[in-house]
């Protein structure tokens, strides 16, 4: 079954552990995602910028999102970010996730290239029809140089219902403030900025990207 949105709570952003020769140690990616999962985490999501997803091969991360799902699956989601230099790759690794048992996707711009924001809208929305999955968009400007407004983000969640969230990694809580003002309750906001939690949580998020948690579960 489909979850109609796994965003919520506390979500850590997984590191890769890599073994003395620079491969994937999927026994201690195992490990450590039962730990986070015993100490609380409501799902966890491989891939991301702490994952070195960019720098992973595609094969290299379908390994990862298998020994997820089969660790840790069961109990709670497993929801791979989706990043990559194209659409066209990122949309067949989208499918590569759901084909897996991925339970949702967080979807990022391209990151080498960057385009216009209508580009980069175009991008995500083609990545979120291309499956079932929930979405949640992932916005940090400072390291895709794509900044995703606040319109713009509730135009792409009226026009796409599988956009079921945003991580928003700018910094600024009034992002927050101002997409509970634009969309109410019908998108999970998350927290991305360890150093903003708390204020971000008293702006109206309601779950926690948290990086931290690797080192502190």
């Amino acid at each position: 079954m489909i979850d109609t949105n796994p965003f919520a709570g506390v979500l850590p952003a997984l590191t890769t552990p890599f073994d003395e020769k620079g491969a994937v140690d999927h026994a201690q990616l195992a490990r450590q995602a039962e730990q986070l999962v015993r100490a609380g985490a409501r799902g966890v999501i491989p891939l991301g910028s702490l994952g070195e997803g960019a720098t992973l091969e595609p094969p290299e991360k379908s390994a990862i999102v298998a020994t997820l799902v089969q660790a840790v699956g069961h109990a709670v989601p497993v929801i791979p970010a989706v990043a990559a230099p194209s659409t066209a790759q990122a949309v067949a690794f989208a499918h590569e996730a759901h084909r897996l048992g991925a339970r949702g996707l967080m979807v990022l711009p391209p990151y080498v290239y960057s385009g216009s924001t209508r580009e980069m809208a175009v991008h995500v929305a083609t990545v979120l029809d291309a499956t079932p999955l929930p979405g949640m968009l992932y916005n940090n400007p400072i390291a895709y140089h794509t900044d995703f407004l606040p319109d713009g983000i509730a135009a792409l969640a009226r026009s796409h219902p599988n956009l079921c969230a945003v991580k928003e990694s700018t910094g600024d809580v009034r992002r927050i403030h101002a997409l509970r003002t634009l969309l109410g309750e019908s998108l999970a906001l998350l927290v991305g900025i360890d150093d903003v939690l708390v204020e971000s949580v008293q702006a109206g998020a309601t779950g926690w990207v948290a990086g931290l948690a690797n080192a502190f579960p």
